[in-house]
């Protein structure tokens, strides 16, 4: 059966902007494959203290957990797992905070602490999700899935960077 190039155009047309339902854990595969294309080494992501700039340099920042793909520079973070209620994405804490190594930056962090409850998406991963799979209420709850299962983590939220 030979199709004509109009018809081919419909069929097109049709497929494009047909809505498709899709189960959510479906779509937590789809996203995650997606991930590992693009982010290549997603699984593998390495993780410690993120910093910020404290005016003296770069500081250890004990409110934020910085994840950075393989081949990528140790402060090219890919997503940041953060304490909400303490954290500032413009590095706008006390003057303790900024004199010495804070405590807790002197031991590795922990992923799994509770404490440590917000994702916040860097701006490239937040584009590539949203130019694919639309609003981020459509895919935030998969990808916290993806995230926590992936790197033990315990996070209740995804947010981007406004």
């Amino acid at each position: 059966m030979n199709i004509t190039v109009r018809e081919y155009k419909v069929v097109y047309l049709y497929l494009f902007y047909m809505k498709v339902t899709i189960s959510e854990s479906k779509l937590t595969k789809v996203i995650h494959n997606y991930i590992n294309i693009s982010f290549e080494g997603f699984d593998n992501c390495y993780y410690n203290w993120a910093d910020f700039n404290c005016g003296m340099g770069v500081c250890c920042d004990p409110y934020a957990i910085g994840f950075v793909l393989p081949d990528r520079e140790y402060d090219d973070y890919l997503f940041k797992l953060v304490n909400r209620q303490y954290y500032d994405d413009d590095g706008d804490y006390p003057q303790e905070l900024r004199d010495e190594l804070p405590e807790p930056c002197q031991n590795s962090p922990d992923v799994s602490d509770e404490e440590f409850d917000l994702i916040v998406l860097s701006e490239e991963m937040y584009e590539r999700l949203e130019s694919l799979f639309g609003d981020i209420n459509v895919w935030s709850k998969p990808l916290l899935n993806i995230i926590n299962g992936v790197f033990n983590t315990n996070a209740r939220t995804v947010s981007y960077p406004y």
